[in-house]
């Protein structure tokens, strides 16, 4: 569509922006308008023969839209297709930067990562929709059944390319009975398996669905013509648009003088034979009645023999035969037309008892495999319990193995260190010797101090050795024992401190805490393997049911759909076909009234007239 650039088309938060001013079209969108034209066979051959041309000035341009899909595709009140949203499109003066959109993913092809950015980002698009344009024009049926209500998509979507294989609407597609249906399917379903720069543009079938010609393809199954298609005249709705032919000549009676003495002589010969009669014999009145009469007949035969009657008595007989005909043929096209209607409602129910079927398997299988995954866990917790509960001991192990060796170089540390008199304060020589008499002459033989109850208001202070015993020495209460422990502790840090103090155990160490839980783990391990491969043999098994049953149903439907599809067409052809004879016969009864109307002059009384009068 037309547009100009406004390079300050917008103000948002004070600043002003540029937009496309685009050219106003009367038009609606292109799923409405094949369902408005859902059955109109010529209609939607011509709306696909326009896309392909479309699709050619791309192609020709270097330009792709880069979303060409149902929503941007919009036809004119003339048929003409309108494209709109540019914003993702693609023109040689951008080549080399990068592509703003991937595109509408029922449209595009299952190799397209939003990287490509060149002439070839419509060639899957214009492929899927021409197949749908072509499927739905040869058969209606197809429409109905595979294209959801208010669904993004026509006939398919990426979920069929994502698994062409198990794809109903594939299946419904590339098995289909019409020649150029199954052709199409059949390449578009192959495109979906090829990188995208290797994509051809859009060639469009010759001929596709229309009858056979010298030259020109044809398909075995194709819906014939619409009568608006058919040659045998000009379709309704160009009524009053075109030049009404002229009338043909009016035909009078021609000055035949020795036909019209002939007859004015039998007049006055039957006249004066009447008077005669009359005057001779006693039937008077018999005679004055058989005068008129005998007159009349004679006459009437006179006019019978003229050429103007003769001529215009077969066109009148054809006129008659051909309106009996065409008040027939009406009927039965009217009955034919219910017929096809009432084929197009039983497929449509068909169709969505074919959905709501496929649903509930799908439903139920879901449910199913939900339940044997489900059933899987439960009967593999118990071994995954025990496989963290003896990781856990292990892990336990080495951690206490860890500690020890530490604690053992820590102890070796601390035992370096003598107590001396003035290191801790308040402690001189006589509570270093009295708390090396309780065991107490290094960091290492002290661990803590605790309260102990005695009975008494105050609690007595208790040193705790190392061999985990407890003892009391006199003088050290509260705060010489907390600058006890404060003292360990201090001597603790540093020792942890030491470039050799350890962070991991020595490998040997290691290796045999590990080797003592390593067969335990691996009786473990293979009876929870065991398990696991026999419930995947058996999600396998339910997998492959399920998906054989999904594919005889998927069958099932297609077959019906063939059957249907096929029903449908052939009451599309015989409703075809009796158009076809009915417009025919209208056409002739319209011809032979213009015939008969030329004769509109040639009459009995005119033909007295003019034998009495003569004009």
């Amino acid at each position: 569509m037309g547009f100009d650039y406004q390079p300050s088309g917008i103000m948002v938060g004070g600043q002003r922006f540029p937009i496309l001013r685009m050219e106003w079209v009367e038009a609606i969108s292109l799923i409405r308008w094949i369902e408005d034209h859902l059955g109109d066979q010529a209609a939607l051959l011509e709306l696909a023969r326009r896309f392909a041309e479309l699709a050619a000035d791309l192609h020709r341009a270097g330009i792709a839209h880069g979303d060409l899909q149902h929503g941007n595709l919009l036809v004119a009140t003339d048929g003409a297709l309108k494209l709109v949203d540019y914003d993702g499109m693609y023109v040689p003066a951008l080549a080399g930067l990068p592509a703003t959109e991937r595109g509408h993913r029922h449209y595009q092809s299952p190799h397209r990562t939003g990287a490509e950015f060149g002439p070839e980002l419509d060639r899957f698009s214009v492929w899927l929709i021409y197949l749908s344009l072509i499927t739905v024009a040869l058969d209606p049926t197809l429409w109905q059944v595979l294209h959801e209500q208010d669904g993004e998509h026509l006939l398919l979507t990426d979920e069929d390319f994502a698994n062409v294989t198990a794809s109903a609407r594939v299946t419904a597609l590339v098995g289909h009975q019409a020649l150029d249906i199954k052709r199409l399917a059949t390449y578009v379903t192959d495109l979906a398996s090829r990188p995208l720069p290797a994509l051809p543009p859009l060639t469009p079938l010759p001929g596709v669905g229309l009858p056979s010609a010298a030259g020109a393809h044809t398909s075995p199954h194709a819906i014939a013509p619409s009568p608006a298609a058919t040659s045998a005249g000009l379709p309704t709705w160009m009524s009053g648009h075109i030049p009404v032919p002229p009338p043909p000549p009016l035909v009078t009676f021609q000055d035949h003088q020795a036909a019209l003495l002939l007859a004015r002589l039998a007049l006055l010969g039957l006249s004066l034979f009447v008077g005669l009669v009359v005057w001779l014999s006693d039937f008077a009145e018999v005679a004055a009645l058989l005068g008129p009469v005998l007159g009349i007949g004679m006459t009437r035969a006179l006019y019978a023999l003229r050429p103007e009657t003769r001529a215009r008595k077969p066109i009148a007989s054809r006129l008659e035969a051909v309106r009996r005909r065409t008040k027939k043929t009406l009927k039965i096209a009217a009955q034919a037309e219910k017929e096809r209607d009432k084929v197009q409602m039983d497929n449509a129910k068909r169709a969505d008892t074919h959905a709501k079927e496929l649903q509930v398997l799908k439903d139920r299988q879901r449910q199913d495999l939900g339940t044997y995954d489900r059933q899987t866990a439960q009967q593999l917790n118990p071994h995954d319990n025990q496989i963290h509960a003896l990781v856990a001991r292990k892990s336990e192990d080495l951690r206490r193995a860890l500690e020890e060796l530490q604690r053992q170089k820590v102890d070796a540390y601390l035992r370096r260190i003598p107590l001396r008199p003035g290191s801790i304060s308040g402690i001189g020589d006589t509570m270093v010797a009295r708390l090396a008499a309780s065991g107490i002459s290094t960091p290492a033989d002290l661990v803590n101090f605790a309260y102990v109850s005695t009975g008494y208001q105050n609690p007595e202070i208790h040193l705790i050795l190392a061999n985990g015993s407890s003892v009391r020495v006199p003088g050290v209460g509260e705060s010489r024992a907390a600058s006890l422990v404060a003292w360990r502790n201090k001597h603790v840090q540093g020792a942890l401190r030491q470039p050799n103090m350890p962070n991991a155990l020595p490998t040997p160490q290691r290796n045999a805490i590990e080797a003592r839980f390593a067969a335990e783990e691996r009786v473990l391990k293979d009876r929870r393997a065991q398990t696991e491969r026999a419930r995947q043999k058996g999600r396998s098994n339910l997998v492959q049911q399920q998906a054989d049953a999904l594919r005889q149903l998927t069958d099932r439907h297609s077959a019906t759909i063939q059957t249907a599809a096929q029903a449908l067409q052939n009451a599309n052809q015989r409703l075809a076909t009796v158009r076809a004879k009915h417009h025919s016969a209208v056409q002739e009864e319209q011809e032979l009234t213009r015939q008969v109307a030329a004769y509109r002059q040639i009459s009995y009384g005119r033909y007295l007239r003019t034998v009495l009068i003569g004009r």
